[in-house]
């Protein structure tokens, strides 16, 4: 296999692990207001919402979409609900469902890293990619530890906007935020062959956040 076909797998890898981090620690993208009904009210929801994710992390496709749309009917301010629908539509072949529900996402939650980050996903593949940079950027406006983002940044500059230094700086970002992580052996040598391409010295890259 090609190092741009390695590059490109590794991509489709690393958007497919976001479906766990949503369902598991980011499910409740959006909930900004306290329930008015209190915490019988917020035990309803969580219950329901989790019962929805419980269907997505089964596979189960069908039931999670219908389950998700239902529950997005009915309580629209929740933006997580809208991010696992996009990631759903955007695995069975919707991709225009899919950005459709990732914009609503942001909407409903302008601070969401992981949505803007699917919305530039989403982006980047239908060839959207001054679109893609915009919500990649706005992913770190919001919280500048997201590594996805830094992540997504790099892949963006190297592979389809021709920018090598910023892919650089990008790539040494996701490292200086990721301490832990399958790919990072590989992402050690897309940044030394960039180093080599925009004509900088071998040096060791970022980690924890030290130069």
């Amino acid at each position: 296999m090609s190092p741009l076909s390695i590059k490109r797998a590794l991509i489709e890898r690393v958007a497919l692990a976001v479906v766990v981090l949503l369902a598991g620690g980011c499910s409740w993208l959006g909930m900004d207001r306290q329930p008015v009904d209190g915490e019988r009210y917020a035990s309803a929801v969580t219950n329901r919402y989790a019962r929805a994710l419980g269907f997505m992390d089964a596979g189960d496709d069908t039931r999670a979409q219908q389950a998700l749309e239902t529950f997005g009917e009915t309580y629209p301010d929740y933006a997580g609900a809208q991010v696992n629908l996009g990631i759903i539509y955007g695995r069975n072949g919707r991709p225009d469902a899919a950005e459709a529900a990732f914009a609503r996402a942001v909407t409903v939650c302008t601070q969401c890293a992981p949505a803007y980050n699917h919305l530039g996903i989403s982006q980047r593949r239908s060839g959207q990619f001054g679109a893609a940079e915009q919500s990649y950027l706005r992913a770190l406006e919001a919280d500048p530890e997201y590594a996805l983002a830094y992540y997504n940044l790099g892949i963006l500059y190297d592979l389809y906007l021709g920018r090598p230094e910023l892919a650089l700086r990008y790539y040494e970002d996701y490292v200086a935020h990721e301490a832990a992580n399958a790919d990072l052996e590989e992402v050690h040598r897309w940044i030394i062959d960039l180093q080599r391409r925009v004509g900088q010295p071998d040096r060791a890259a970022r980690v924890g956040g030290t130069p």
